[in-house]
């Protein structure tokens, strides 16, 4: 492909795209003997403004930000201060996941490589009051689906710990590495870490999604958090440059940014992903794409006979892909403003047809009809899954029994919230309804993704809400979120009020302040044991589920009594008066 008349096949091809498709717009580049000699875009970058998409229009290429991150070790890799086959505690001794014999073995090949036995967990990181620097602190409390090395199982959260590894070995955050490193010895002016940063430029593209067959603007999203794992924004020609940096094998101009080794290590595939392709299920007897792969922070598979190596990229409002064939010295990079497009897969292969002079598959005629088909499937969920519910039951008590704080050490803080007569869940800062799908189980409205997905709260023994499970990650068992308890516990003077001694069956019980703001309970020659709050007026003795304490107030706020229940026994315990 480098005719004028190629050229203008693809001028027309593209600009029909979003017509056809239905996207705001669309940029493109395209590399042949390691260099660009194509470059433009279609569409609007704006609508409703008529602002049309450029080479330089910013957006997010969301993952496509993992193969900077690779980038990155490599550079370090080549000064002797990281290597990519040793423990990463070796460097990291804080880093811990849920197995202590994998945390021991974990290589930076391995996180990099999505081979670590854990699964996605992306939602630990959505909540919109995680912060990056969390990652490590959260780790050690997701549960693994496989053993290391075993499977592929895509996770944006070992890339945001390879950032922290960045930080810690390099002395500077992520982002100033990359920047000093990175973007401005390849001349990327159009290429930032932030959502907020980006919206200052003079040509940034607005996100869009499809909703009930439209194609509507939808809100940015604050993907700063994602440090090494989907934080940059870029534009389709700073794209071309970082996709001419790896054809040039990790040069630049007469600049050798990392070694040809350390780069092309980078492209190396550690693992299978697919014999096949994900098309198999839509086309089983498609024979273009075969044995696909991952490196470290780049994808890879055969293509019609040729070793690819690329990286999607999507996020609210933008779907990118990045892809280059070393051994042909060709590359394209595609971005699209819009959720969850096809059209970068389907202008891929199209243009790497030409480039390589193939046969023409009319890709646009094999992947719309399965785009369409993908979002029948996603408008037909909702009334799908009501068919599921069972009729004519309630919850077990009102409303605002349910509200309150709930807690998992890995997925952070959620807060069930009573607004009106409806449920609502809060991440962070953002809230979605709860609807009362059946029994104790509501329905959780993630509007963001339009996602469904089913809460069910659990009582226990004394018949409180003590928790609720919710299937965030498909590959585990459903997350426990546990009941925090109410805010009064956190009272000195509430809880001054229950300090005392007491008569249980004629034994002298005492219960004082241990430190801070816990209580403890003391048994006759026995060491104090410490209170856990449950709700209300009900403490457990730490250690014990069975054995709970729920203190009694007057009508004047005194407490003069409390119930002592152990495996289903019930004795009061009054106060002695002194």
């Amino acid at each position: 492909m480098s005719s004028i008349e190629e050229f203008k096949e693809l001028d027309d091809f593209l600009h029909d795209l979003p017509y056809t498709w239905g996207i705001p717009g669309v940029a493109v580049v395209v590399l042949k003997d390691k260099k660009v000699i194509y470059s433009k875009a279609f569409g609007y970058r704006d609508v409703a403004n008529k602002l049309e998409m450029t080479t330089k229009t910013i957006q997010p290429i969301a993952s496509c930000t993992k193969a900077f991150t690779t980038a990155a070790i490599a550079m370090l890799v080549e000064e002797g201060k990281l290597e990519w086959d040793k423990p990463i505690r070796k460097y990291v001794p804080e880093f811990e996941l849920n197995d202590s014999v994998v945390s021991n073995r974990i290589t930076l090949e391995d996180m990099l490589s999505h081979r670590t036995g854990l699964p996605r967990h992306d939602f630990v990181w959505m909540n919109t009051n995680f912060t990056y620097n969390q990652v490590l602190e959260r780790l050690p409390f997701l549960e693994p689906s496989k053993d290391l090395r075993t499977t592929f199982q895509y996770n944006n959260l070992m890339f945001m710990a390879a950032s922290m590894v960045i930080k810690k070995i390099s002395g500077v955050s992520y982002n100033e590495f990359v920047e000093n490193r990175i973007f401005k010895p390849l001349s990327m002016e159009n290429s930032n870490f932030s959502i907020t940063e980006m919206q200052k430029a003079a040509d940034f593209a607005y996100p869009y999604k499809e909703k009930d067959g439209e194609t509507v603007l939808c809100d940015f999203v604050d993907n700063d958090v994602a440090s090494g794992a989907g934080c940059i924004n870029s534009s389709i020609e700073d794209m071309g440059k970082w996709l001419q940096f790896h054809l040039n094998t990790g040069k630049v101009g007469e600049e050798q940014l990392v070694s040809p080794d350390n780069i092309k290590r980078t492209h190396k595939p550690l693992i299978i992903t697919a014999l096949g392709s994900g098309l198999d299920m839509w086309i089983p007897d498609q024979k273009w794409i075969k044995l696909q792969t991952y490196a470290l922070g780049w994808a890879g598979e055969i293509y019609r006979g040729y070793r690819t190596v690329g990286h999607g990229g999507g996020i609210d409002g933008s779907s990118s892909l990045m892809t280059f064939i070393p051994d042909e010295d060709i590359g394209v990079g595609v971005i699209v403003n819009k959720t969850g497009s096809m059209v970068p897969t389907m202008v891929t292969y199209h243009i790497l047809d030409r480039l390589l002079e193939l046969e023409n598959v009319d890709w646009n005629g094999l992947l719309k009809p399965i785009e369409e088909q993908v979002k029948k499937i996603d408008r037909e969920t909702g009334s799908k899954s009501q068919e599921l519910r069972v009729l004519k039951t309630k919850p077990t008590f009102e409303f605002h029994e349910y509200t309150g704080k709930y807690h998992h050490p890995g997925y952070g803080e959620l807060k069930i919230n009573l607004e009106g007569e409806e449920l609502t869940i809060s991440f962070g800062e953002a809230t979605y309804p709860l609807t009362h799908y059946h029994f104790d189980t509501f329905q959780f409205d993630y509007k963001r993704f339009d996602l469904k997905d089913l809460l069910t709260f659990q009582l226990d023994s004394n018949g409180e809400v003590d928790c609720f499970t919710i299937k965030l990650e498909s590959l585990v068992p459903p997350v426990k979120f546990t009941r925090l308890p109410d805010e009064h516990f956190k009272d000195k003077e509430f809880l001054n009020k229950l300090v005392g001694k007491y008569n249980l069956a004629s034994i002298e019980i005492v219960i004082a302040f241990k430190s801070g703001d816990k209580l403890t309970i003391a048994f006759p020659n026995q060491p104090a044991v410490e209170l856990v709050p449950v709700k209300g007026m009900r403490f457990k003795i730490k250690g014990s589920e069975a054995t709970a304490l729920t203190f009694k107030e007057t009508e004047t706020g005194d407490i003069d009594e409390f119930l002592f229940v152990q495996l289903g026994t019930v004795i009061s315990a009054k106060r002695i008066k002194e």
